[in-house]
């Protein structure tokens, strides 16, 4: 069986530029549908209506990027805990794969406060390609 659909997990920050080039590549490379997840998740200290207008901002400018090359897309907007809003969406799209992209915080910082990327690869369904 081959990759058919592949869902991307975006912050829109700087360490998700090189996986947002990888799952391109990669779903232009197979053919695939690429899903792309912006996650809004419940900080209490964060205005929410900002946060929600960046993640419209970047879907929107991906979208147009992979539309220029080719690709398939599909955006998200989730809300809730990046953790299990990104599972959720792997499997209501049916991903083949996930691709994350990594902060490159050290161990220390993965065990006190925790690692999306980390979470995700153990507990997804389907393959998870991290990118540094």
């Amino acid at each position: 069986m081959g990759v058919t659909n592949i869902l991307l997990a975006t912050d829109g920050k700087e360490h998700s530029a090189k996986a947002v080039r990888y799952a391109f590549d990669h779903a232009k490379d197979h053919k695939a549908t690429l899903f792309v997840v912006f996650v809004v998740s419940p900080k209490a200290d964060e205005d929410k209506e900002r946060v929600i207008r960046l993640g419209l901002d970047e879907l929107d400018r991906l979208k147009e990027m992979a539309t220029k090359e080719g690709i398939e897309i599909k955006i998200l907007l989730e809300a809730g805990s990046p953790y299990d809003t990104i599972l959720k969406a792997s499997d209501r799209v049916s991903a083949n794969e996930i691709v994350v992209g990594t902060s490159g915080k050290t161990v220390i910082d993965r065990v006190l406060i925790g690692s999306v990327s980390e979470y995700v690869v153990r507990n997804a369904k389907c393959t998870v390609i991290v990118v540094r």
